[in-house]
């Protein structure tokens, strides 16, 4: 199990570790139906995955996909309930070749010299709830359904997306909602109100994030 490690435990702005959203476990992760997940057979968007597919991960290589968790989010007319608004991710923010929508418990793995986790690397796995604002980041009304697919490996996982993005797969063990920041399993989500400090520490280092430019920099290797 990893145990990830602030560096620098001041967060800038004062302290402020709240987006203005409610920072709290509501249980929604999952990838948009048409995100492209590296395979064994390609880019393939995950809602073609079945079981027994192998997905590339961060630490572990080609992993076998052992069920998909499916669930359609219908969105009500009107503002959406703050906790439970998803995340609009700008192309590259992420390192995402395309735009991209986030649900608020999806975890996303950082790279940032201000952790590092038990093996000494710089990475750290964050709920989305917790980028808003982040080079771009956004919550916003997806104004149509989303069909959201998580493939689920034997083990938690962290794969790649649309080239360069690292989306957390928990283990089917781990599907109860409210565990979603247990310390269960080989990695643990940072809680909300740790992930924003690490976020806004991030935000304060970086100058300015003009829309649709690239972040410069360069994708992690995956650790095998």
């Amino acid at each position: 199990m990893l145990d990830w490690l602030l560096k620098r435990t001041n967060s800038p702005a004062g302290g402020v570790m709240n987006s203005g959203f409610p920072l709290i476990p509501v249980g929604q992760g999952g990838f948009l139906a048409g995100t492209h997940v590296a395979s064994n057979l390609g880019w393939r968007p995950v809602e073609a995955l079945t079981p027994g597919d192998k997905v590339l991960t961060f630490d572990h290589g080609m992993q076998t996909v052992v069920e998909l968790q499916r669930e359609v989010m219908i969105p009500a007319e009107g503002d959406l309930e703050p906790a439970r608004c998803p995340l609009f991710v700008p192309r590259d923010a992420l390192m995402n070749r395309v735009p991209m929508w986030l649900m608020p418990d999806q975890g996303v793995l950082l790279e940032s010299e201000l952790v590092e986790d038990a093996q000494g690397d710089p990475f750290a796995i964050v709920p989305a709830c917790a980028l808003e604002g982040y080079r771009g980041i956004r919550r916003m009304h997806p104004g149509a359904q989303l069909e959201l697919v998580m493939p689920r490996f034997a083990e938690d996982q962290v794969i790649y997306l649309e080239a360069g993005m690292l989306g957390y797969a928990a283990a089917p063990a781990n599907l109860m909602c409210g565990r979603v920041f247990s310390e269960q399993g080989a990695y643990r989500v940072l809680d909300p109100d740790e992930a924003r400090g690490l976020v806004l520490s991030m935000m304060a280092e970086e100058d300015f994030w003009p829309a649709g430019a690239a972040t410069g920099v360069s994708q992690p290797e995956a650790r095998m």
